[in-house]
């Protein structure tokens, strides 16, 4: 709760494009928001606001385009030519580790004392490395790190074993031919292979298209706050609890210091409590702490969503529908929270389908249709447009 209304550009998007598969859902969406604004985003069901969303901190990634919120870059530039070589290497890396299950397999399974727990864990450890396919095609950089950790054990292994080949001679592969024939060469290619990767996913370029990659969890301790359509609360939890949990991107107690409960751990707890109560207080819902979240009313359960945002301390809030189900008298308590959050300095993008609401909050108004920006103004400017009443709101 910090900035004020200026002229200072917070959120920017340029040509913003997200594609899945054949469908283009957001189309070079270019909108901004300034420090302490609201700005609303509307179109019909189906329009990319929801998507357009997800873009902005990382929920879903973009397929092209910029997102520039508080000077920083939030989406990185990765080279088509820089995408495809990670793909290639990718599934280079799937093939040696349906390579590594038999060869590990054909050493460890004829000594193992628990031959099938064995067969079992070593199948799964596979498994998991194929599943790496996902995270490494998407620049994740833990992805990249276990990948390497692999890669090196797999050069250990493949070197003991060329190492001690002859002791594994008279060993036969699950009694159906004998092994010393797949070890050999099937080491020698784990090993080359295993090099190989480690050279070229530390090339310059992919060490950089992995190194950009921002998380939703640093984008939101960044200061962008979000809540979302459908209502994503621990119905089970206290509302207190529902909403130090949105505190958790601002703590720095690691796990020993949690379990130990060290004194860095009990300050932030408290703090945490007490910025959590604070935030509820200022939603309406100060007499409401302990309740289950499950047993809120529809209304007060959108606003405590709204408190458990605003806990992570915006610079930005993104409310995704929050007036979605609301009777009228919930919707014009909505207004007057939303007012209040503008006017204790953090910006506000918003998506509604209400327009009373929008019209009666918003600064400016962007509209998508089919992905694609087709107007933004004023919302005296957007009542008028042609496009707008018949794309959204009825041509009658």
């Amino acid at each position: 709760m910090t900035e004020r209304k200026s002229k200072k550009i917070l959120l920017q998007t340029h040509n913003l494009v997200k594609k899945f598969g054949g469908l283009t859902a957001v189309k070079d969406v270019s909108l901004d928001v300034k420090a302490g604004e609201i700005v609303a985003l509307i179109g019909p069901n189906g329009a990319g606001k929801t998507t357009f969303f997800n873009c902005l901190n990382q929920v879903t990634v973009p397929t092209s385009g910029a997102v520039t919120f508080a000077d920083q870059s939030l989406v990185s530039v990765v080279s088509p030519a820089t995408k495809l070589l990670v793909l290639r290497l990718s599934q280079v890396f799937a093939g040696l580790s349906l390579l590594w299950l038999p060869l590990v397999l054909g050493v460890v399974w004829p000594e193992a004392f628990f031959r099938l727990e064995a067969v079992i864990a070593l199948s799964s450890l596979t498994l998991f490395r194929i599943y790496l396919l996902r995270p490494l095609s998407r620049f994740r950089p833990w992805s990249r790190l276990l990948l390497i950790i692999f890669m090196l054990v797999d050069i250990v292994c493949g070197a003991v074993w060329l190492a001690r080949s002859a002791e594994f001679s008279e060993i036969s592969f699950f009694g159906l031919f004998p092994f010393y024939p797949l070890l050999v060469p099937g080491a020698i290619i784990l090993i080359a292979g295993a090099l190989t990767l480690l050279v070229m996913f530390n090339l310059p370029r992919v060490r950089e298209a992995f190194g950009r990659y921002l998380r939703a969890d640093t984008i939101t301790r960044l200061g962008m706050g979000r809540t979302f359509q459908n209502i994503r609360l621990f119905s089970s939890l206290s509302a207190l609890d529902n909403v130090k949990l949105g505190r958790h991107c601002r703590t720095k107690a690691n796990f020993f210091g949690t379990v130990f409960c060290l004194p860095q751990a009990r300050r932030e707890e408290q703090d945490s409590a007490e910025k959590a109560a604070e935030c509820l207080r200022f939603v309406g819902l100060g007499d409401q702490l302990l309740t289950r979240a499950g047993a809120l009313p529809y209304g007060d359960q959108r606003r405590l969503e709204i408190a458990r945002a605003l806990a992570t301390e915006p610079r930005l809030l993104l409310l995704d529908e929050p007036a979605a189900g609301m009777n009228p008298t919930e919707s014009r308590e909505l207004i007057t929270l939303v007012r209040r959050i503008s006017r204790a300095g953090i910006a506000i993008l918003i998506i509604e389908h209400d327009m009373k609401v929008i019209m009666n909050l918003a600064d400016r108004i962007f509209v998508l249709d089919h992905g694609e920006l087709i107007a933004s103004g004023t919302p005296e400017a957007i009542r008028k447009d042609k496009k707008v009443i018949e794309a959204y709101l009825g041509a009658q």
